[in-house]
């Protein structure tokens, strides 16, 4: 079983996929101008939510595996 996942680092406006300008780094107090919609979004916003989706599905794939360790027959 694959445990590696992706997860997007998207707009707080649009919910749009943020993407990277080739060569940039960002750190934290950086905006991050969404493509779609144009609005600016604050780098450790999109960092945080993007981090609580990730303890998410970390949490919904332990769950899941420990009922499978223990389901009683």
């Amino acid at each position: 079983m694959d445990k590696n996942q992706t997860i997007e680092v998207v707009c707080l406006f649009c919910d749009a996929t943020l993407k990277v300008e080739e060569g940039k780094e960002y750190q934290s107090g950086d905006m991050i101008k969404c493509s779609e919609c144009g609005d600016f979004n604050d780098y450790d916003s999109v960092l945080d939510i993007a981090k609580e989706k990730g303890f998410e599905l970390a949490k919904k794939e332990l769950e899941k595996e420990l009922k499978l360790k223990f389901k009683h027959k």
